[in-house]
């Protein structure tokens, strides 16, 4: 009995551990069979660089509406002055080749504006100074005035002669832009700068662009009704020039003893650069004595900038207008006619007529 008791509970262990192997496989399969997607994503490798040349970029270059094609600053002998020095009292022209896919009656205005940079080429043009700083050229198309194109000058007023019967509008053949509605000008600006036109030295660069110092800059500009703007810049300079256009002649007569004074004289300059004038004067020599003269230092002198008469030193030279006045703004001629002459005539010289040489200096200040 005993022995079949013992049998029984071995059996029994056998078939506790066998469920519990059982119970335990199948655990473990479970758990393996839940786990596998994991182990797959955890398989997974890194996906560092992909490619693909299946797409494309495709861009529009849309042709503006205006487009100024070329242009050019000549002389009277059609040589290029861009980037070159101009002279004062001398005829150029700008000339402008321009097209519009609008047709030429969607052109509106056509603008050059020019002025002295002082040194800068941050600077804009400013329409106040006028005078010899600064230039405004203008083509209107189909003007409100007579229904035809019209040409004018804004500024300045006197220092620039704008030659208008000069002026060309041309229609030239042009085979770029859009077929059947391009329409393309040459536009021929004339103008002549005047003596006092600004003195601009800076033209060493020859490329287009503001970038030369102490030079001219211009832009030029097309505005069609269309709402397109385009433009155009670049540079000049110009020689420097100065002269003593008008020189009067002063006379005196007087008792020995006594000041002698004439007529106001009048002495113009022009000059286009910052300047300084003064004047000297020789011994005054007796027309028939052979050793009577009179001492330059007994003749006195005012005028331009100079309000209180000096006599001169016999060394050294008075100054009307001192160094540096400014380059005239005004666009004028510079006239100092209000020099006056006096003369302290000794009470012990010898009467007759005498005479010396005045020497005028007009000197400019170049940048």
């Amino acid at each position: 009995m005993e022995g079949k008791v013992k049998k029984t509970i071995v059996k029994r262990k056998i078939f506790t551990t066998l469920v519990l192997f059982l119970l335990l496989f199948l655990g473990l399969t479970r758990g393996l069979i839940f786990f596998t997607p994991i182990v797959k994503i955890a398989d997974a490798i890194d996906i560092v660089t992909y490619s693909d040349s299946n797409t494309s970029l495709s861009i529009t270059v849309i042709e503006p509406q205006s487009k100024i094609n070329w242009y050019d600053l000549r002389d009277s002998n059609n040589v290029s002055m861009l980037n070159s020095q101009i002279d004062v009292n001398e005829e150029y022209k700008f000339c402008i080749n321009i097209s519009c896919n609008q047709g030429w009656d969607d052109i509106e205005y056509v603008n050059i504006t020019a002025w002295y940079d002082n040194g800068s080429d941050n600077s804009t043009y400013n329409q106040v100074s006028g005078g010899n700083l600064n230039m405004f050229l203008q083509y209107i198309n189909n003007s409100d005035t007579d229904n035809a194109a019209y040409w004018r000058i804004l500024f300045p007023n006197e220092e620039v002669t704008f030659n208008k019967s000069k002026c060309k509008d041309e229609v030239i053949n042009y085979s770029g832009g859009l077929p059947g509605n391009s329409e393309c000008h040459d536009l021929t600006f004339v103008f002549t700068p005047g003596y006092q036109f600004r003195y601009a030295p800076g033209v060493d660069n020859d490329t287009a662009g503001f970038n030369d110092l102490w030079s001219w800059n211009f832009n030029i500009t097309v505005i069609s009704a269309s709402c397109n703007m385009v433009y155009e810049i670049n540079e000049f300079g110009v020689y420097s020039y100065s002269e003593l256009a008008t020189v009067g002649m002063p006379s005196l007569s007087g008792y020995p003893g006594y000041n002698a004074t004439g007529d106001n004289v009048t002495v113009v300059i022009r000059s286009n650069a910052n300047y300084a004038l003064s004047v000297d004067a020789d011994n005054l020599i007796h027309e028939s004595h052979p050793t009577a003269n009179l001492s330059n230092q007994s003749v006195w002198v005012r005028g331009g900038d100079k309000n209180v008469s000096s006599n001169f030193t016999g060394t050294a030279p008075i100054y009307l207008y001192s160094e540096w006045c400014d380059a005239e703004k005004n666009g004028k001629k510079l006239t100092a006619d209000d020099v006056e002459y006096k003369c302290s005539i000794p009470i012990v010289q010898i009467p007759g007529n005498y005479s010396a040489n005045l020497y005028y200096y007009l000197k400019s200040e170049l940048d």
